[in-house]
């Protein structure tokens, strides 16, 4: 029967052994991948990708730099656009004030002239608006009292006042 000490010496080997083998390969393997090349020699693929890569940081540079002049000049236009509105706003807003004096002058003349219109007879005012067109007409009339209106139409050319009398009749 073997002693305890030999059980404990042959389970010992069977574990050491596998152990040191693997120590072993790792001592061979390490150097490996711990070896350094020597500073300053490049191999020939390590040089044409720095100057690729050498070349593409100058090419974005140049990219860059574009980029940024153009971002100066749309500045610079939108600037001038904002101005131009500026100008553009502030000639609307004259405009529409002449406009609007311009329109107030038309409204007094149409006044007047409706005024004058409703002094004279039937009899004066229906030759003068024969002339016309018939939506000048109509409009006139729409500005007259409906007494004025019912006397003046009846005065009119038959197919002048057929076709003012539609006019009216349209809202």
């Amino acid at each position: 029967m073997p002693t305890p000490d030999g059980i404990m010496k042959k389970r010992n080997r069977r574990y050491v052994l596998p152990i040191l083998a693997g120590l072993l390969t790792l001592a061979v393997a390490i150097p490996a991948f711990t070896e350094e090349k020597p500073p300053g020699r490049l191999t020939p693929q390590e040089i044409s990708g720095a100057a690729a890569l050498q070349e593409r940081e100058e090419a974005l540079a140049v990219k860059e730099k574009a980029l940024a002049e153009k971002e100066k000049e749309l500045a610079a236009l939108n600037k001038e656009v904002d101005e131009k509105y500026t100008k553009l706003n502030a000639l609307q807003e004259e405009l529409k004030g002449q406009l609007g004096g311009a329109v107030k002058g038309q409204d007094q003349q149409f006044k007047n002239l409706i005024k004058v219109y409703s002094a004279m007879s039937p009899s004066k005012v229906a030759p003068l608006l024969d002339k016309m067109e018939d939506v000048e007409v109509a409009e006139i009339l729409r500005a007259m009292k409906t007494e004025a209106v019912a006397k003046i139409i009846p005065k009119l050319g038959q197919d002048k006042a057929v076709r003012v009398s539609r006019l009216l009749g349209l809202p």
